[in-house]
Order: structure tokens, then sequence, then C-alpha cells
């Protein structure tokens, strides 16, 4: 009876020895590539990975922790980690994992500027401590076509057309082009043309400035100035003058941005002639 028992010990002892030493190599969290995307910042463009994580351990595991321990490399180059503001529509909050369970972590990376095409290639790269001895261990490696990546952009909820274009002078020598502009403001709040949109015009590749109508001017007489940061609501549209000093005779590229989405989705891009 008592080599029965002391084998029978000796097997428990020997069951403890061996979870022990699965325990030991088990890395903190386990993860998978669920999505990759690009979107725009209010910066520039981030490069978005979203990961399926598991967490091992026997407490809570931070989001956070997952997404600063992946490594991107694009075309062998490293690229430096970014963010999503709460307010984008594709951000997913921190949080907390439950031990044992799975959630969605979410990881970005600053692509503003750097070059690429389809040809190029994305490497992950993520890696864990391990539970018992906190030796780190790869978790996982992934190599993604730059050509599977879909650029997500948002859609302004502004809308304008340009109704008149006037080439004249300021009366004092300058040459002006004049633009008349109807703004629609489709968002859920009252807002102004120049509180919603950012304006640009270049012409030879410069940007021009802003110039002014005199008192006198006869086109004075049928715009009001102010309408440019008249709120209007939902669904109302505005009319809208803008005036810029030209340089040349060359054609004048109008940009107008969203400068309230969190991409500064475009509004409107139009080429017009101003000879």
């Amino acid at each position: 009876m008592k080599k029965v028992t002391l084998l029978a010990a000796t097997v428990v002892m020997a069951g403890s020895l061996f979870t022990a030493c699965g325990k030991s190599s088990t890395p903190q969290y386990e993860a998978t590539v669920d999505e990759v995307f690009t979107c725009g910042t209010y910066d520039g463009t981030a490069l978005v990975v979203n990961l399926d994580a598991t967490n091992n351990t026997d407490s809570y595991l931070d989001n956070y922790t997952v997404a600063y321990s992946l490594v991107a490399t694009l075309d062998g180059t490293a690229l430096s980690t970014s963010y999503l503001g709460s307010d984008n529509p594709y951000a997913i909050a921190d949080g907390k994992i439950k031990s044992g369970e799975s959630g969605m972590v979410q990881a970005a990376f600053d692509i503003s500027g750097v070059d690429y095409d389809e040809d190029s290639e994305l490497v992950l790269e993520l890696t864990s401590y391990t539970i018992k001895d906190y030796k780190t261990v790869g978790v996982l490696e992934e190599t993604i076509s730059m050509a599977d990546v879909e650029a997500k952009v948002s859609e302004s909820e502004f809308d304008v057309s340009i109704d008149n274009v006037t080439v004249t002078d300021d009366g004092e020598g300058t040459n002006i082009v004049v633009i008349d502009y109807t703004f629609t403001n489709d968002s859920d709040e009252a807002t102004s043309f120049g509180s919603a949109v950012t304006e640009e015009l270049f012409q030879d590749g410069v940007a021009l400035q802003r110039g002014y109508l005199p008192y006198n001017h006869p086109l004075r007489e049928d715009m009001d100035d102010d309408n440019v940061y008249t709120d209007i609501k939902s669904g109302a549209s505005i009319q809208v003058r803008e005036v810029f000093e030209l340089t040349s005779d060359s054609n004048v590229e109008i940009k107008l941005t969203d400068r309230q989405s969190f991409d500064q989705a475009v509004i409107l891009e139009k080429e017009i002639q101003v000879k």
C-alpha cells in the first residue's frame, strides 16, 4: 500500500512539474491579424492594424500592452507609432481583456510622407513575455502586400458649389478673382462656411493671398461679406463670396476641405481659368 501511495504522489508531482514547465513557456497573449487599413488623421496618414488578441494570464491585459509590442516595417523601413483620435470612426477605444478571453486591439503607425506602392510589403511582428520566466517570444509574424490594404476615407458633411467666377481689379492696380460659392450644411450642428471649410487657392504652384473689394466696388453691393462666418442650421444653404489676389493669368487651382472631419475630407477640387 505504501508503494502505491508513493507512486501516486510521484505521478502528482510529475504532473505539477509538467504543468509548471508548460506554463513557463506560455506567452502572456497571442494574436492574429483581423484587419489592416490606412486612413487620414488630423496631421497625416496612419496605417492601422486591428488584432484579435487572447489573454493567457490570470489577470486583466491592457490593450496597449499588445498594441505597443507590435513592430511594423514597410519595405524594410521601421514605421513609427501613431494613433487614431477618439472622434475617428475607425478608432477602437483602449480597454482591458479578461483572463482567458479575447478582444480587439488596435495599433497605428505613421505613414505620412512614406513612399510606397502596391508592390510594397508590410511585415508585422508581435512579441510577448512568457508568463513565468518573463522571456521574450514571438507570437505573430505576417507579411502583407500593400495592394491588399484598404484606404478608408470619410465623406464630408458639407457641400460647396461654385456659382460664379469674376476676374477684376481692386481699383488700386491689383488683379483679383472673385468667387461666389453656395455652402450647404448637411451636418447635425449649425456652422458657417468659415468654420467648416478650409479654402486653398494656388496659381503656378504658389498659394494665393486673400484680397478685398473696396467699399465702392460694384461687386460689394450684391453680397454680404459677413456670410462667410454666418452660421446656418442643418439642411440650410447660404451664398458666400471670397476674394483672392492674382499673380499671373495662369489657371487657378481651388481646393476646399472639411476642417471638421478627422481626415480633412476633400469637398471640392477645381481648376478655373482667369485669363
